[in-house]
């Protein structure tokens, strides 16, 4: 049971009921409903658009017992209401952005020792033992998120203050001003020939490095492999927006935040 989803977040936007599995962090959504909300007539040909990595089958509790189904991550959601030509498609990828920043912001998820409560909200049909079960996956979700960001926040606030503090920023952090997911903003940056796929890394083309907009850190693990990550400048932040602008792929977002952000990152 450990790894059948359940519904950790449910809301109305557009008058489309929006189900979120997954966590907060790395939401999950159900590819037909995903086509529901944007209109798409074929939810199979809209999941063969996005990458591997923006996509699964995961195994999600259902009124006919536990069935596989297509997930779509927060960046393939991106991607498909991207890729389609709707105006519905552009509000819903607003509506949702602003909605899952939202919760992030206030804490929103299903709170430790209430798991109970949620499950007999929004599947009171449900079997005595099926609710139990996932009242103990959610239990066992939550401890693990919990111990996630225990283990991994020093270290990641760390290694983000050390690069602002020399005037860089990590794709996590550029993401986030702009708004978009980091592999969209990967996979557009590729399109647009500023950065390069090698291997498993992202690497901005030559012409891009020279001239101070990008800075590839490389570094050797214990085991010996060698791993590179590329940061960006307040000179690039700057392109990569004006870039997005241009392409016109970015909906409206806190300009004054990612303005002065550069400004603090060129002082740095």
């Amino acid at each position: 049971m450990g790894n059948v989803l359940t519904v950790i977040q449910e809301t109305e936007i557009l008058g489309k009921k929006i189900q979120m599995y997954g966590n907060i962090e790395n939401p999950l959504f159900m590819a037909t409903d995903v086509s529901a909300w944007i209109e798409h007539s074929n939810a199979r040909s809209m999941i063969k658009t996005v990458d591997e990595n923006e996509k699964g089958v995961k195994n999600v509790y259902t009124l006919g017992g536990i069935q596989s189904k297509w997930f779509l991550t927060e960046d393939g959601l991106y991607e498909v209401c991207m890729q389609s030509r709707k105006p519905i498609a552009k509000e819903m990828k607003k509506e949702i952005k602003a909605y899952l920043k939202q919760i992030r912001l206030t804490g929103g998820y299903i709170e430790t020792d209430r798991e109970a409560e949620f499950v007999d909200k929004y599947f009171p049909s449900f079997t005595e033992e099926t609710k139990l079960s996932m009242v103990q996956d959610l239990r066992k979700q939550n401890e693990e998120y919990k111990k996630q960001i225990a283990d991994l926040e020093p270290k990641a606030q760390a290694y983000t203050d050390l690069m602002t503090a020399q005037g860089y920023l990590q794709f996590l952090d550029v993401a986030a001003l702009v708004e978009i997911g980091r592999n969209t903003l990967f996979q557009f940056l590729r399109k647009c020939k500023v950065l390069t796929k090698q291997s498993n890394y992202n690497i901005p083309y030559g012409r891009f490095s020279k001239n101070g907009m990008f800075k590839v850190v490389t570094s050797r693990t214990e085991k010996g492999h060698i791993s590179s990550v590329t940061m960006v400048s307040p000179k690039g932040l700057n392109y990569i927006y004006k870039l997005m602008k241009k392409k016109e792929v970015l909906d409206d977002f806190n300009t004054t935040a990612l303005l002065q952000k550069i400004k603090e990152l060129e002082v740095a």
